[in-house]
């Protein structure tokens, strides 16, 4: 089980450094016009990009963790219960991450 902890413990720290290293790519070649309106409609959709990426981000952890919560259960039985709660939160936290990124898309759209 340490095998499988120390997988998706690797794989969440590359998925983060992959994403922090992602962004630190996209916004460093970002130039904006001098003009105020111009520069508060890029400046939005910079944010939205970025919340598209946390929300990818932690969807992503999400399923590692969920996948490790399910091989937990499966090989410790009477660690099920608990694997069961982790998981149904971690997919709760997914929910709600993903609700608030569907509300910034719909109005970005709607402008």
């Amino acid at each position: 089980m340490k095998l499988v902890y120390d997988i998706c413990m690797g794989l969440s720290i590359g998925t983060c450094i992959g994403i922090c290293i992602g962004l630190f790519r996209k916004t460093r070649y970002k130039h904006y016009t001098p003009e105020r309106l111009e520069k508060a409609k890029r400046m939005s959709a910079f944010m939205l990009q970025t919340l598209k990426y946390v929300t990818l981000t932690c969807l992503a952890l999400g399923l590692i963790w969920c996948a490790y919560f399910l091989v937990l259960a499966m090989m410790k039985p009477e660690l099920a219960d608990y694997a069961d709660n982790m998981s149904e939160l971690i997919v709760s936290v997914l929910t709600v991450i993903s609700i608030i990124f569907a509300f910034f898309e719909f109005i970005r759209r709607k402008d």
